[in-house]
């Protein structure tokens, strides 16, 4: 409310991340988005949505808000929304990415890729999606996934402010129209530095992505299918088939994942790019 519809692009990601401050605020409005966004920093709370673990079952009932490539109306609705809205969730930004023409940047460091995943990098099973050149690689802090006798366990350590961040993003994408989603690991902290950096830039058709590559990969494979059915998932024990379980349901293997995610959101406190 009260944002021109000439403003620009992070104003809007700050809107929709702050609306309530900026609306009370009696400073310039890019101003006061930019102070809000980062005093909310460390929860991130408007940032992301809470995931809904799914639970075991056999009914399968579709929820609003999914995307399909023949909703038709869903597709039209997306693409009038943003890049205004500012922020996509995983439904939306793979909605953007497949119909609207937006390249999906990576902002993640290459030890997360290699360990964590990455999205598509087989070029045959993502023809039907524009290709796999449609998704970049240029990380805004470097780490190495290393082990830390302290905590027991490999955390991300030796972190190192990517300097050259703007700059690569700059040769990648000369043209500031070009459409960009941004994604880190979870979407609560790389992601809104790099939205503040390349806004900016200059850049005006940028969209964070809510939940980052972490809830991308719990929807989407590497030939971007759809991992999991929504609804819930139960084990029916009572049936004529000839097993148990989640194998004789009707659910399958496939659909298996949808309860063996570990937590979505990344544990390693990420240094400020600046």
């Amino acid at each position: 409310p009260g944002l021109s519809p000439h403003a620009n692009a992070y104003t809007r990601v700050s809107a929709a991340l702050t609306m309530a401050t900026i609306a009370s605020a009696n400073v310039a409005p890019q101003r006061a988005a930019l102070r809000a966004t980062k005093a909310i920093a460390p929860s991130r709370a408007a940032f992301v949505a809470k995931p809904q673990r799914a639970k075991r079952g056999i009914n399968v009932q579709a929820r609003a808000g999914l995307y399909f490539a023949d909703d038709v109306e869903y597709i039209q609705q997306i693409g009038a929304e943003y890049p205004d809205k500012g922020i996509a969730n995983w439904e939306e930004g793979r909605c953007l990415f497949s119909e609207h023409g937006y390249n999906v940047l990576d902002i993640r460091c290459a030890d997360e890729l290699d360990v964590i995943g990455n999205f598509p990098r087989d070029q045959a099973g993502a023809t039907e999606h524009r290709g796999t050149n449609w998704f970049h690689h240029i990380p805004i802090i470097n780490a190495q996934y290393r082990y830390d006798s302290e905590a027991g366990k490999k955390l991300m350590k030796n972190q190192e402010p990517n300097r050259a961040f703007l700059d690569q993003v700059m040769a990648k994408f000369p043209d500031k129209n070009t459409r960009i989603i941004i994604s880190c690991s979870d979407g609560r902290n790389r992601a809104i530095q790099a939205l503040e950096a390349l806004d900016e830039a200059g850049y005006v058709n940028i969209v964070g992505l809510r939940g980052g590559y972490n809830m991308w990969n719990r929807t989407w494979d590497a030939k971007l299918r759809r991992r999991n059915l929504p609804g819930n998932f139960e084990e029916e024990w009572q049936h004529g088939a000839d097993g148990c379980g989640v194998h004789a349901t009707g659910a399958s293997f496939q659909n298996q994942d949808a309860f063996q995610y570990a937590d979505w959101k990344d544990e390693t406190e990420w240094i400020n790019w600046r």
